[in-house]
């Protein structure tokens, strides 16, 4: 159990909390009929929190849109482009999910505009994604490579003292995504985003 909470929306995770149910989009922000179809289907199943993908800056009316009328918090999952992530955050997502490594030129306004907000940043490694270098570091064991490369992100936010943070390490093998977050749990007091690849 981590000892911090976050709170995205009305919904808060961490700490005594229950455990939290996520999902994502599969219909693009271009239909957003689909979107709200989905997010009701979700939201009647159970889910708290759906993450949507935010590829580009021609759906941020669509976004914000989605942001009003769905019937459960959102988070805004962007790739590479830090400018992405401020319009989500300035557009009312309440949380985003970013890999701070790639965002290093834009991550002081990033984390500024998180913080200004009350928005949540979550971070996390996938096994998929690890390079040469995190597992050679880590002796070919995936499961620690996972944790190196969850706190080569968590370093960027720490630096600049940003806290409201869930950590993700997630693998298509079980016992390496539970090992991995057992550890993370054992070090840090932030909650974790459990999934599977």
């Amino acid at each position: 159990m981590s000892s911090r909470t976050v709170h995205i929306g009305t919904l808060t995770i961490g700490g005594d909390a229950p455990v939290r149910v996520e999902s994502m989009l599969t219909s693009s922000l271009e239909d957003m009929h689909a979107c709200i179809e989905e997010a009701e289907s979700l939201a009647a199943e159970g889910c708290e929190l759906i993450r949507v993908a935010f590829p580009a800056r021609e759906q941020a009316g669509a976004l914000e849109e989605l942001l009003e009328r769905s019937p459960v918090p959102l988070m805004g999952d962007i790739h590479f482009d830090e400018d992405l992530a401020l319009e989500a955050l300035r557009r009312g997502c309440p949380a985003i999910r970013i890999n701070p490594g790639n965002m290093r030129k834009g991550i002081n306004r990033i984390v500024r505009e998180a913080r200004d907000r009350g928005a949540v940043i979550r971070i996390g490694a996938n096994g998929g994604s690890l390079n040469r270098e995190q597992l050679e570091k880590a002796s070919g064991d995936s499961g620690m490579a996972l944790v190196g490369a969850v706190e080569e992100q968590l370093e960027i936010l720490q630096i600049h003292g940003f806290e409201d943070i869930i950590l993700s390490a997630k693998a298509t093998n079980i016992t390496q995504t539970l090992r991995a977050n057992e550890i993370l749990a054992s070090r840090y007091p932030y909650p974790l985003h459990i999934g599977i690849t």
